[in-house]
């Protein structure tokens, strides 16, 4: 019988209900597994269990948000376990899920786990360590997607984001960064910038879906100028809404493997909506189908 080792974080919004863990125990068991189900209590438990254990194990299932996916999926890939990973998304946003279309009902999450394929996926490194699954970003919004109250985040989802994101809007704070894609630079005042590998950002950014591939080693590079005018700030939401950066004289766009930045100052950054300290000159590459993941 083949073993699953079931991680689940309780403090994700879908899961503060025992009868939901039971379910998905019970579906795996139906499917043919020998469960092993581990309840983290503190950040980066996750990560260290799956370093840890998932090597024994056939299967590792993730259920709780981004981050939680985050460091199961760090874990994995940075000690080089070829184990399949499925994702239960069960936190406020699930831009991960949304992009690969994964049902955000847990037990259907778990029977298409039980009745899936496996196929490997991008994943990004970022300066060399810590690897995110889905999206790297600085500026507005940013701080927002780790700074938001987990019990805010749980009522609201993606509004939570938005309001935290008003707070830092009233200052508007943007980053003067130097950004060097191949043969090619971008500078300005940026007020936004993500690298990243999803349909949906915070719930708030959408990427049209013919322009994202998980598994063809490019990311999306996405840069926002700070506005300067009412006409610059209506052409940015214009384009937010409509998923559509070309021609907009708002935004640098474009698909790249590799991408450094340069900034005066050393700038926050969000993994996968984590807090991640930076530094004034970040590299960040495609590590091209290292995450095999069932779905």
């Amino acid at each position: 019988m083949p073993k699953l080792l079931l991680i689940v974080n309780p403090a994700a919004g879908k899961m503060r209900s025992k009868t939901a863990l039971f379910t998905l125990v019970d579906t795996f068991c139906r499917g043919g597994y020998q469960v092993t189900t581990y309840i983290t209590a503190a950040r980066d438990e996750a990560r260290h269990v799956t370093a840890l254990w998932a090597s024994e194990y056939d299967l590792v299932v993730c259920c709780g948000g981004d981050g939680t996916l985050n460091e199961v999926m760090d874990a994995l890939v940075g000690n080089g376990i070829r184990v399949p990973l499925g994702y239960i998304p069960a936190g406020s946003t699930n831009d991960f899920a949304s992009s690969l279309k994964l049902p955000l009902q847990p037990q259907k999450a778990a029977q298409t786990i039980v009745n899936g394929k496996e196929s490997a996926i991008d994943v990004g490194v970022f300066n060399g360590e810590r690897r995110f699954s889905y999206i790297a970003s600085f500026g507005v919004f940013t701080a927002a997607s780790y700074t938001a109250p987990q019990a805010s985040k749980n009522l609201w989802g993606h509004f939570a984001y938005i309001l935290e994101g008003l707070k830092e809007l009233s200052a508007i704070q943007s980053y003067r960064v130097r950004v060097t894609v191949d043969n090619r630079t971008f500078e300005d005042e940026y007020l936004f910038g993500a690298v990243c590998n999803s349909t949906s950002v915070a719930g708030l950014v959408h990427i049209n879906q013919g322009v994202v591939d998980m598994s063809d080693g490019l990311f999306e590079l996405v840069l926002v100028r700070r506005p300067k005018s009412v006409a610059d700030l209506s052409k940015i939401l214009q384009s937010i809404n409509t998923g559509k950066f070309d021609g907009n004289d708002m935004f640098d766009f474009c698909k790249t493997a590799s991408v450094t930045f340069d900034s005066d100052s050393s700038m926050p950054w969000s993994l996968d909506g984590e807090y991640q300290a930076g530094c004034q000159t970040v590299t960040i590459k495609n590590e091209h189908n290292q995450l095999l993941f069932r779905h």
